[in-house]
């Protein structure tokens, strides 16, 4: 369909069964749009199913469609598009509902051969006639629907601020508190929601309204009357909700307060709660930025309290799926980065599904969810990648192509011919040692049966930054491995994958490893991160290097008539300083006496003598090490290999499944 030739995304969830954020990145022409104008349309069609306001008329006995059918969009050298969308949840799997959509000439039972969802739904077309229909039963979509949260924000959502001259809202009365009558058979939530600041205000005011109380004086006594006092304090709670996301976009604590009624036509005010003076006069007097991403999490709350108004005192429990398209528009860099990511965080149960070109935005919500608590997908192909790697491509172009480059590499390297299973390690270094290893530990007696049948591959790779002709280079991180991991677990595989990952952090540890000693992903996929050998069990957060005895580690080698060697954090204070006063690491981070991290020859983590010369560095780089035990170097060729053996055991297991 149009620029997008064959994408599936699965949507996660959390170990607490709460939906991911899903982004939706790529170059301008890669589908972004039209991968969205589908699942908008897609709720149009369902929601229409049971309300009579979700779409329009057609002016006969049918509606307008947000989306139509169109020929145009079908790839130029092919017969169809077809788009189908399937609605599930993770506390019963068996249930679904969906929304398909087919333009061209297909058979449905080709479609139906390829698509679980449509062959149980008995889906049925002429071939060639244009096909649109949404699964679900009318009173399934009047329970979600009127429960649930569903909302659009397309890239015309924005404001007009109140300084372009002419007052974006002309009215000739005051907005004062809703007095709308409910209508059955209404939905009375669009969408797709643009120009609601006016419904934004309306709404304010209600909130206000709910929460004040009527005071009287009785004797030397005021006192609350006509109210339960427990209804009061949970409608403030709801008013602080809101303010608090206000708070969020200002930056300042606020609240929210009423002009007098003779005091001009702006009834509605926000006030410092420091000193109780207005800091914005008016709702339309924020920024345009302001304007949008105060008016897209209040619609959330405004549009899921309309069922249950104890959404908006829990956040927490609104769901629903909300659909931001160019999320950034508008908004100032501290907005993308530190605001919105914490206003998405307010709201775990609701499925956001976002496409952007910043990568401020999702370095926030990395800093926010963590790296594992999102997903990114990059058009038109749908790849899963790291919000680092997105980081990287937006700050060079030049990066951003070496990367797809580095990306077909990888695939090539992946869809040879051979059948042999391949090992894909975290780092460059990585697989160098484990090479070096096997080819030690197959040749020792006691593991020539053992060792005999495993025959596996290394993806050899050197850093992006390497200067080594003809190597394939690849800047590849913990995060960079799990994501790889994931897209090459979603389609078949013609060889097993093995994804190994060092054991130094815990989200990595949670999401490729597993206790039974390595994860199965389906689809030929499989990973583990690395066992904790024995001599280091009281410091578990290991990497490869730790594989090798600590005086293996601190061999020292000759370079530039210099002696050089790997040190670790526990040969040095907190401060850097090491035991014996002589030296001093620029990692203070990495040092301690309860540390073990790997302190490598890289710039800002050498280590130089304090009498001497101190721009000398005396680490040796872990690249330097890595390449001298993989050529089995003069000073390494004793250099015990046993450790490995906890890594190869499972690799053998892992051929024999």
């Amino acid at each position: 369909m149009g620029p997008i030739n064959d994408v599936s995304i699965t949507f996660p969830f959390d170990e607490s069964e709460n939906p991911k954020p899903v982004i939706i990145v790529g170059e301008n022409g890669t589908g972004k749009t039209t991968l969205l104008s589908n699942v908008v349309d897609s709720l149009y069609e369902l929601a229409e199913k049971a309300f009579n306001d979700v779409t329009k008329s057609d002016g006969g006995s049918g509606h307008q469609y947000f989306k139509a059918i169109s020929p145009s969009e079908i790839q130029i050298g092919k017969e169809y598009m077809c788009s189908i969308i399937e609605y599930t949840c993770p506390r019963n799997p068996t249930y679904s509902i969906g929304y398909v959509m087919k333009c061209g000439s297909v058979s449905a039972d080709l479609i139906k051969s390829g698509n679980s969802f449509c062959a149980n739904k008995k889906i049925s077309w002429k071939d060639t006639e244009g096909y649109k229909k949404a699964f679900i039963e009318k009173s399934e979509a009047e329970t979600i629907f009127g429960r649930s949260v569903f909302c659009y924000f397309g890239p015309d959502r924005y404001e007009k601020p109140a300084w372009m001259g002419k007052r974006y809202y002309q009215q000739d009365e005051d907005i004062h508190p809703s007095i709308r009558e409910r209508w059955q058979g209404q939905l009375r939530k669009p969408i797709t929601v643009h120009d609601v600041n006016e419904q934004t205000l309306q709404w304010l005011l209600d909130i206000i309204a709910d929460s004040r109380c009527d005071i009287v004086q009785k004797g030397d006594q005021l006192l609350v009357e006509h109210i339960d006092m427990g209804s009061l304090l949970l409608q403030g709670t709801a008013r602080r909700n809101v303010e608090n996301i206000m708070t969020e976009i200002l930056d300042k604590n606020v609240y929210f307060g009423l002009n007098y009624r003779n005091r001009g036509k702006s009834r509605f005010n926000i006030c410092d709660t420091k000193n109780n003076s207005v800091l914005i006069p008016s709702l339309d007097s924020l920024s345009t930025g302001q304007s949008a991403l105060f008016n897209i999490f209040a619609t959330i709350v405004r549009y899921s309290e309309d069922n249950n108004i104890n959404n908006s005192i829990t956040l927490s429990q609104i769901e629903g799926v909300v659909i931001i398209d160019e999320v950034e528009l508008h908004l100032h860099s501290n907005l993308q980065r530190n605001t919105l990511p914490k206003l998405m965080k307010l709201f775990p149960k609701v499925q956001f599904v976002i496409t952007t070109h910043s990568p401020l935005f999702l370095l926030g919500l990395e800093e926010v969810y963590g790296a594992n608590g999102f997903e990114i997908h990059e058009m038109p192909n749908g790849d899963c990648i790291s919000a680092e790697a997105f980081s990287e491509f937006q700050k060079a172009y030049a990066f951003y192509s070496a990367t797809k480059k580095h990306q077909a590499e990888i695939k090539d390297a992946i869809n040879t011919h051979t059948a042999k299973p391949l090992v894909i390690t975290e780092g460059a270094t990585d697989w160098k040692h484990m090479k070096a290893a096997f080819s030690k530990l197959s040749q020792c007696p006691e593991n020539v049966e053992a060792y005999r049948s495993l025959d596996f591959d290394f993806l050899e790779y050197e850093p992006e930054q390497s200067t080594k002709e003809g190597a394939l280079k690849i800047q590849m991180s913990n995060t960079q491995l799990t994501s790889m991991c994931k897209h090459f677990a979603s389609i078949p595989q013609p060889r097993k994958l093995i994804f190994i990952a060092d054991a130094d952090d815990t989200s990595t540890n949670k999401e490729l490893g597993s206790e039974s000693g390595f994860k199965v992903w389906g689809n030929n996929v499989y990973s583990f991160t690395i066992p904790v050998p024995a001599h280091r069990t009281d410091t578990p957060k290991i990497c490869i290097e730790h594989y090798y005895s600590d005086n293996d580690i601190k061999t020292q080698v000759e370079i530039n008539g210099v002696q050089r060697r790997i040190y670790m954090g526990n040969e040095f204070d907190s401060v850097g300083i090491s035991v014996d006063g002589q030296l001093c690491c620029v990692d203070r981070n990495s040092c301690g006496p309860d540390k073990i991290r790997i302190i490598d020859g890289t710039s800002d983590k050498r280590v130089f003598c304090i009498q001497g010369d101190r721009k000398t560095n005396l680490a040796l780089p872990k690249m330097e090490f890595a390449d001298r035990v993989l050529g089995n170097s003069p000073e390494y060729s004793n250099i015990d290999f046993s450790s490995f053996s906890l890594i190869f055991d499972i690799i053998n297991k892992i051929c024999d499944q």
